[in-house]
């Protein structure tokens, strides 16, 4: 079994990347291929808005995207992760999600691609509200959805803005660990 976390902080030891590295060594310690793409560390340009994928089925733009797409195809999960910015996914993730119009369901010359994957979503916020995560968590359900990868679990951390918080709350990581061992036994 092979995963994918795509994390949209670009925070590198941030509270998401503590998160989604939880996760990721609970799917490990279920025998899980994983791996972790920072999109912060990715060179992918903004989308162009020129609409040529929906003519050629491809991008214009020959980035780091194609690279990712190609390894999020080929997984078996795909997680997607971002802290809130103003009650949405960062602009890293939300750029990468902007890229991959070329794989969408609803581009009539969309590259042909098939998999098998299921989705999954992290999404951390600062504030102690729960709604404000749970529509990150349907946004990205949304862009997996036109990638016809169905969200099959999600995660959610509410009240963690530093990494103090987060020390203070070492049942998230623990929660967040348990969470990818239960994603392990969803895809076996």
């Amino acid at each position: 079994m092979k995963a994918i976390c795509i994390l949209g902080s670009p925070r590198p030891n941030g509270n998401t990347a503590a998160i989604a590295s939880a996760v990721l060594r609970g799917l490990s310690a279920r025998g899980a291929q994983t791996s972790l793409v920072r999109l912060d560390d990715q060179s992918i340009a903004y989308c162009r808005g020129c609409k040529a994928c929906y003519q050629t089925g491809g991008c214009v733009q020959d980035d780091d995207v194609k690279l990712i797409a190609a390894e999020m195809f080929s997984a078996d999960l795909v997680i997607i992760a971002s802290p809130s910015y103003w009650g949405d996914v960062t602009a890293q993730m939300k750029t990468f999600i902007d890229r991959c119009t070329p794989y969408c369901n609803t581009n009539g010359a969309k590259l042909p691609v098939t998999t098998a994957a299921k989705g999954a979503a992290i999404a951390v916020r600062a504030g102690k509200s729960k709604q404000e995560n749970q529509d990150l968590v349907h946004m990205i359900g949304h862009f997996l959805g036109h990638l016809e990868i169905p969200l099959i679990a999600s995660f959610t951390a509410e009240g963690v803005d530093t990494q103090e918080d987060l020390s203070r709350q070492p049942h998230i990581l623990e929660q967040a660990y348990t969470f990818g061992e239960q994603l392990a036994g969803k895809l076996c």
